[in-house]
């Protein structure tokens, strides 16, 4: 059985309902700012301290470890002596604050933290985005929509995904990449039940990218597919100076996003705290022929009678998996010319010694190492072997393996 802690309060004084707990919802999704938690306690004894006007706020624990931190913003209570509370975490300050903004040449990672510290609030780590965007001007929107759209544009030009979150009380910005080790989700040991559904709602089988005056930069056409659907066309509006190497990144981004039919999963299954938004899962549904990690793109975690049960929606979009900084021995593995690498994503190079990157970020993918430059800055050199990296230039040791 899972042993849950609810506390609310402010500041130091803080008191325990732990005891009152009937139900409880812990949730979050991919494109939403903040996770949050529903609270079902009985209304047995006074709980008029609890009142969303306070500021009150919230903390959850299981089985000792903190998995929630937030601000109690509704509570309702009902002739069944019931008290039903919600409580959203720190990145809610994100969606419900407005302001107008203006940006040119900044990085995503810079637009993040730019955000998060005008708002008062404590930045907990941020990884480098890379790719400058050279303007982002919004007036009346929400901090949330900046940094989403700001994260939007980076993964146009790369092709790689980010996300944010908080933790105790400290704003996150994070690479998607699946980690090592991983919670395994199987029909033999813990799924309940499983929907899959197909849709070509959302597909578009061909792609004009044009400046905003109307000139034409680069397209793409679907045949096969277009062939099988009829025509769906999408428009980027893009820079006059856009890069080459970005258009094809754009191009790459709009195949795997939108030009394929979408699949959803959607699981129930015995519960795991580990399993949230942007975390990765390793799937296995013989039925339906899955055997592979997969994204989560939306959970609920509910805790009811003792019983820990969760919903997910998860993504077939490819899982980049992130690589241990060295072998178990400290040493590194001694690579061929010939041998065939998986690219983690990131910057190629002109040359061995080269000063500055070769255009944008490159997305990860299978590469073949074609020439070997021992002890040069970038000592490696990469061709992709597949359609989902554009990687083809000298690169450093350890973003390969």
């Amino acid at each position: 059985m899972n042993k849950l802690k609810l506390e609310i309060g402010r500041d130091d004084t803080l008191y325990n309902y732990s005891r009152l707990i009937t139900k409880v919802t812990f949730s979050g999704r991919k494109g939403a700012a903040p996770r949050t938690i529903d609270v079902q306690i009985a209304d047995v004894v006074d709980t008029s301290y609890v009142n969303s006007r306070k500021g009150l706020d919230c903390y959850l624990y299981l089985d000792g470890k903190e998995i929630f931190r937030g601000l109690l913003m509704t509570d309702g209570r009902s002739n069944k002596k019931a008290l039903a509370l919600k409580a959203y975490d720190d990145c809610v300050r994100l969606c419900n604050n407005k302001d107008s903004f203006s940006y040119k040449n900044k990085t995503a990672q810079y637009i993040f933290k730019d955000c998060v510290k005008k708002l008062g609030l404590s930045v907990g780590g941020s990884v480098k985005t890379g790719h400058s965007i050279s303007e982002l001007v919004k007036k009346g929107t929400t901090y949330w929509d900046v940094i989403e759209d700001a994260l939007s544009q980076t993964y146009k030009a790369t092709g790689v995904r980010y996300y944010v979150y908080a933790k105790k009380g400290k704003i996150y910005l994070k690479k998607r990449q699946a980690k090592k080790t991983m919670p395994i989700l199987s029909q033999e040991t813990n799924i309940i039940s499983y929907d899959f559904s197909r849709s070509i709602y959302d597909t578009r089988t061909r792609l004009k990218l044009t400046t905003s005056k109307g000139k034409k930069k680069g397209s793409v056409v679907k045949s096969s597919l277009e062939k099988k659907i009829g025509r769906f066309q999408e428009v980027e509006t893009v820079d006059d100076d856009i890069k080459k190497s970005e258009i094809k990144e754009r191009i790459s981004v709009f195949k795997e996003e939108k030009g394929k039919v979408s699949k959803t999963l959607k699981i129930t299954a015995i519960g795991d705290i580990s399993c949230v938004s942007g975390a990765c899962a390793y799937v296995k549904i013989p039925e339906l022929n899955i055997s592979r990690m997969m994204y989560i793109d939306e959970d609920t975690h509910t805790f009811e009678g003792g019983k820990h049960t969760m919903s997910l929606t998860l993504s077939y979009d490819a899982v980049e998996v992130k690589e241990n900084s060295g072998s178990s021995s400290g040493k590194s593995k001694d690579y061929k010319v010939g041998d065939i690498v998986r690219f983690k994503g990131g910057y190629h190079y002109s040359s061995s010694d080269a000063k500055n990157p070769a255009g944008s970020k490159c997305a990860a993918g299978k590469a073949k190492i074609t020439k070997i430059s021992k002890n040069a800055k970038h000592p490696y050199h990469l061709i992709h072997t597949d359609s989902s990296s554009r990687v083809y230039g000298w690169v450093d040791e350890d973003t390969f393996s």
